[in-house]
């Protein structure tokens, strides 16, 4: 599936809108449309469950909703991955550091910064340790 410039989020925002058009109605398939049909989606619709309702707010989970957010999930990742991709020097494959570096320079995925952080040596890691010791050293 390409990703033309945020078309398929504005597709999908368009039939989510539309009242009479819910994701069990529409076909299925290259149309581009969205489809109930849990072979078209790549991630695990019960362990997106699981996650969502590790939240203590969430109760049941409607089929609609697990579909939705899995569906948003997969274009999520796939809009991280064709942006890493975009902006990786070696475009064979994509690594890690590939991943860290396009969230650390985009301010729209900042979320992520703690969740995706870029790589640091051990000796750097060490003496941000040193340095956040002696940071807090009198409140010890």
């Amino acid at each position: 599936m390409k990703w033309s410039n945020h078309t398929q989020i504005s597709r999908l925002e368009t039939e989510m809108a539309s009242p009479s058009k819910s994701p069990t109605t529409q076909s299925p398939g290259k149309s581009g449309r969205l489809s109930s049909q849990p072979s078209e989606l790549m991630l695990p619709t019960q362990r997106v469950k699981m996650i969502m309702k590790s939240c203590p707010d969430v109760e049941t989970v409607p089929q609609e909703s697990l579909y939705l957010i899995t569906k948003a999930t997969e274009l999520f990742i796939q809009y991280l991955t064709q942006q890493a991709h975009s902006q990786a020097t070696d475009t064979s494959s994509l690594r890690y550091d590939d991943l860290a570096t396009v969230v650390h320079s985009l301010d729209h995925l900042e979320f992520l910064r703690e969740t995706i952080p870029q790589k640091i040596t051990w000796a750097e890691a060490q003496k941000l340790m040193e340095q956040y010791d002696n940071k807090f050293e009198g409140f010890h």
